[in-house]
């Protein structure tokens, strides 16, 4: 696997030496393939949030080491800002985090600490606007006169500016409606393609995982349970039941259509890929 990211041997524990200590990861290792989608899925406390700080240096690791492009990231602490540009990191609602007069200066925000010059900073607020849905027309409006949708678009651009080699995402969707989850998850699927960045997604929507990530890891008590691409993950149901998590809603109905007689085949874990296998049925053919 072409990596970019790896977490090796790595614990974190919150409050240690107090009576508060919590572990939240225990002893991880875990890596990120270059240029894919990773979701990341588990219940909460799982450890899912936790892993996302570490990533780029938000947390440092208890114990273990985290690695981008083969090197540790804490070898020299004091260039660790460095690592935050490679590693964008959004936070679950991001929109909190807006701050300038316009949402044009809050994308440019970053692009501006990285010392680019003004056609540089202009082209890439246009580029990371389109991304994930903002027009022209929404870019020189205050921020905080912007829809919950909007503000978390803007946010999301405003990491998407720097040009990140990982984009990570902690529940970049959590609280819109469908169209709002398809239109910024779609936007940052294009994002991945045409850039070849890596994206982290963490979600608990088992249909987003299964609709937009290439491979999947599932945290379970503070650990790894499981890895490997989405397809794998899903068509193995009663692991996921294991640590109570479930496939998505349509790849039950076609479990339940095959268990039935119908001998479906094919992407069996999306809307698009059961819709395809049952087509193929009923035309006596295979998806």
């Amino acid at each position: 696997m072409n990596e970019i990211l790896k977490l090796e041997n790595v614990s974190y524990i919150y409050g240690r030496g107090t009576p508060f200590e919590k572990l939240a990861l225990d002893n991880v290792t875990v890596s990120f393939e270059r240029g894919k989608i990773t979701g990341l899925i588990g219940h909460t406390g799982s450890g899912k949030s936790t892993l996302v700080n570490l990533l780029n240096g938000l947390y440092k690791p208890t114990e273990g080491r985290v690695f981008l492009d083969g090197e540790d990231i804490w070898t020299n602490p004091k260039e660790i800002h460095k690592i935050r540009y490679r590693v964008g990191l959004v936070m679950q609602y991001p929109e909190y985090q807006l701050f300038d007069e316009t949402v044009r200066e809050d994308i440019a925000f970053a692009p501006k600490n990285l010392g680019l010059s003004e056609d540089e900073i202009a082209e890439r607020v246009s580029e990371s606007a389109g991304f994930v849905g903002i027009g022209e027309d929404v870019l020189d409006k205050s921020p905080f006169d912007l829809s919950g949708g909007q503000k978390r678009r803007a946010a999301i651009a405003g990491i998407i500016a720097m040009r990140p080699e990982v984009l990570v995402l902690d529940e970049p969707a959590a609280g819109l409606d469908p169209r709002g989850r398809r239109e910024i998850l779609g936007g940052l699927r294009l994002y991945a393609e045409r850039s070849g960045a890596t994206v982290i997604l963490v979600s608990h929507s088992m249909e987003d995982m299964a609709h937009y990530c290439d491979n999947v890891v599932v945290m379970n008590s503070s650990r790894v349970y499981k890895s490997g691409t989405t397809a794998e993950i899903f068509s193995d149901p009663d692991a996921l039941s294991e640590v109570g998590l479930d496939v998505p809603a349509v790849a039950k109905i076609a479990r339940e259509l095959c268990r039935r007689g119908v001998n479906l085949t094919g992407t069996l874990y999306t809307v698009e890929g059961v819709r395809d296998a049952i087509i193929a049925y009923m035309k006596g053919g295979t998806a």
